[in-house]
């Protein structure tokens, strides 16, 4: 009784902080637009607003609140998000997958601008590095810090850390699509949602599948890394300065064509993300389950008699596959290829109205700021 009112209150103060959050970024957006730092030049308000946007908002108001509300530790809070440690082969894996998720932001966010052009809706150019002819490579440094790496710092600390660790006692499943549905709203942009949306479910189920936050940070950062590059390779004749252009080409070759050619490639990338998320699974959870497997046998030839050690090494063994969520070893109980890294949790506690009233604002918050600035470009 005492768990369950402990989720039930962990689900409910998290939604909490989220709405603040989003609530927050919505009267900075109304700010920004209203031309409260006409006076500085638009090179120092970007990097005004993105601190206050990424640093406080994202970042130091959820984390305060969480220890406040939650009643914890900071550093309870670091580990509540699965800060841990990654080795080397990790590091590799995150990074081809982070390659992998910029190719698919480019399909998906194609697709969706083509589908919402058919409503008259013209995608708005925005002109970025060109529009600054002295666009040296500092500048290059300073975007590379407020477009990739805060972001993915701090944008993965609420979405991946809060919002998916505290309510993942209603269910993994159920917090990944709610974290990548609220990923995609808080950007309010009609544009980004549905992209950030799937990007967002491959993030979280990594989180998962990883148990290690640092890996959808790595991830993030490279998507949006690439992009800065990119950019900026274009401009100034940058190794891959032809990728836009090529792209280009290839979406004017005909209908035909484009279909099949994006679909050949969503295969390909499509085929690679699952065989890199497998071998981040051997990297992560079966990899420290055979360590403790092993640290067992060594304890059992080491110490024969001691029985009192065995049995404290079978216990620790026994917590870290039970909280682990990621482990299924009765193959008869898997319903779907998906349930071998993801099985069902137990004891999921069921959300009530009253639980997801903040959920529910949210929600209702995003979508109509996304609404009005697709129809009036309120913000």
């Amino acid at each position: 009784m005492y768990i369950a009112e402990q989720n039930k209150k962990s689900i409910f103060k998290t939604y909490l902080i989220y709405f603040i959050c989003m609530a927050l970024f919505c009267v900075v957006r109304i700010l920004a637009s209203s031309g409260w730092l006409n006076d500085v030049s638009t090179r120092i308000a970007d990097v005004i607003a993105t601190v206050i946007i990424q640093v406080l908002i994202m970042f130091a108001i959820p984390f305060l609140l969480y220890c406040v509300l939650i009643k914890v530790k900071p550093k309870s809070v670091f580990k509540t998000c699965n800060y841990n440690k990654i080795n080397l082969t990790t590091l590799f894996i995150a990074l081809g997958l982070g390659v992998l998720l910029f190719i698919i932001n480019i399909i998906v966010s194609s697709l969706f601008n083509g589908i919402i052009s058919f409503t008259g809706y013209q995608t708005p150019i925005f002109l970025g590095a060109s529009e600054d002819l002295s666009y040296s490579f500092v500048y290059f440094l300073l975007d590379a810090l407020l477009i990739a790496v805060l972001p993915a710092l701090c944008e993965e600390f609420l979405h991946r850390g809060i919002l998916l660790q505290g309510t993942k006692h209603s269910g993994f499943n159920k917090s990944i699509i709610i974290s990548s549905i609220l990923f995609g709203l808080l950007h309010f942009d009609i544009n980004k949602v549905f992209y950030a949306f799937v990007l967002g479910l491959i993030l979280g189920f990594v989180s998962v599948v990883s148990k290690n936050i640092w890996v959808p940070i790595i991830m993030h950062f490279v998507n949006n890394f690439l992009a800065v590059y990119l950019d900026y390779a274009q401009i100034n004749g940058w190794f891959g300065s032809g990728f836009y252009s090529t792209i280009n080409s290839w979406a004017n070759s005909g209908a035909l064509s484009v279909f099949l050619i994006s679909l050949v490639t969503l295969v390909i990338v499509v085929a690679l993300l699952i065989y890199l998320i497998l071998q981040l699974y051997n990297q992560t959870i079966v990899k420290k389950v055979n360590n403790a497997l092993n640290s067992i046998y060594k304890s059992e030839e080491n110490l024969k008699n001691s029985s009192v050690v065995i049995m404290e090494q079978n216990i620790m063994i026994q917590n870290m596959l039970e909280n682990s969520t990621m482990l299924n070893l009765n193959n008869e109980q898997m319903k779907s290829p998906i349930e071998m890294v993801m099985p069902k949790q137990k004891k999921l506690y069921k959300t009530k109205f009253k639980d997801n009233i903040f959920l529910i604002s949210s929600l209702v918050l995003g979508s109509l700021v996304t609404l009005f600035t697709f129809i009036w470009g309120f913000i």
